[in-house]
């Protein structure tokens, strides 16, 4: 260890045990202290550029339920938009109206996201001999 210190500071220390003492702890304070606190200081303030660079967010609201019209109006409101994946005619429920969605209510996304719904056909309510 010594010899590692004398390499460090220099041969010119030799008796004098407070310098000594002086220059490894300035050494064990600014490798164990100074250098972390940079590095996190840094990585904080690259985490806020991120958190300020993304898209404002906002929580999908629930649509099942709902009419496609009501729904568009909800999503518009919420600053999303609806796309129609899919409309089913097998399940007898009231024609017209959204069994599902995706993404789910609660989740949150970047405004102007596009909702898909699943809508129940007009033929819904055909009876089936």
């Amino acid at each position: 260890m010594r010899f590692l210190l004398g390499v460090l500071v220099g041969y010119s220390m030799r008796g004098k045990k407070k310098l000594l003492v002086t220059v490894l702890a300035t050494i064990v304070f600014i490798v164990y202290i100074i250098l972390p606190a940079v590095a996190l200081l840094a990585l904080h303030l690259d985490v806020q550029q991120e958190r300020q660079s993304r898209k404002a967010q906002t929580k999908v609201p629930v649509l099942k339920g709902l009419s496609y019209e009501d729904a568009e109006t909800k999503l518009h409101a919420s600053n999303l938009t609806i796309r129609l994946l899919a409309t089913r005619s097998d399940l007898p429920i009231q024609p017209g109206l959204i069994i599902d969605q995706t993404p789910q209510p609660g989740e949150e996304v970047g405004y102007g996201y596009s909702v898909g719904v699943t809508v129940t056909n007009a033929d819904s309510h055909r009876h089936v001999p």
